[in-house]
């Protein structure tokens, strides 16, 4: 990936959402991108979020689901940590493209992981499975501990730039805290030079209140497919 990174980025650490609001949020922020950032977020309730391309009748009976804007399979953020990243069009990590940006990205969550104690790599193929489950089936580039899947993602690229959506899965009992900061650390470095604490602007906050109302907590959009 070149290094002509931009010179700053913003780092959003946000507590639990509902599950619509989470997904408004980081559209929201795709939407009016100009600078990188990196959002880590929780959940309200032990939620599930399903791909764009899913079908709603695979969510457990029972369970709060939302439909994200990127692809991928169905994730149970029940015990997970979730990231985001948003860059711009021109940002290094958009113009390297879904393959070597979600390896890029994933390399720097193995080296997290392993600082906490985890011994992780990338998968170098995918692992053949039945489910439509996310970390049941992981892809190349996915973190991998031995056969079991630690960590993955999807990506969404529009004119505005790229929306990568994460989760790792925690042990039984995590560190948290520690988990954050160790991500926070690794993945700054391939957005900027340089980071300052943020929260979203009015005009962010506005917006995803609208996707929150008008797409993510509706019928029509969650079980559209």
């Amino acid at each position: 990936m070149p290094k002509l990174l931009p010179p700053a980025c913003r780092l959003l650490q946000q507590g639990p959402g509902t599950p619509s609001w989470n997904m408004a949020a980081d559209e929201s922020l795709l939407r009016l991108v100009t600078i990188p950032v990196l959002r880590l977020y929780g959940w309200d309730c032990p939620a599930i979020s399903i791909g764009y391309f899913d079908s709603f009748h695979d969510v457990p009976a029972g369970r709060p689901f939302v439909r994200r804007f990127t692809g991928g399979g169905l994730v149970d953020h029940a015990r997970d940590l979730t990231y985001s990243i948003i860059v711009p069009r021109e940002h290094p990590l958009n113009l390297a493209g879904p393959q070597e940006s979600y390896c890029i990205v994933h390399r720097a969550v193995a080296d997290a992981l392993a600082a906490c104690g985890w011994a992780a790599d990338l998968a170098e193929r995918p692992i053949e499975a039945q489910s439509n489950a996310c970390f049941q089936k992981p892809v190349k580039f996915d973190v991998i501990q031995g056969s079991t899947k630690l960590a993955g993602a999807a990506q969404r690229r529009t004119r505005e730039g790229c929306l990568h959506q994460g989760s790792i899965l925690l042990p039984a009992d995590p560190d948290r805290d520690h988990l954050a900061g160790e991500l926070i650390d690794r993945l700054v470095p391939l957005l900027s030079s340089e980071v300052h604490r943020d929260a979203m602007t009015a005009d962010e906050t506005t917006k995803a209140a609208h996707l929150d109302r008008e797409r993510y907590a509706t019928e029509a959009w969650n079980r559209s497919r």
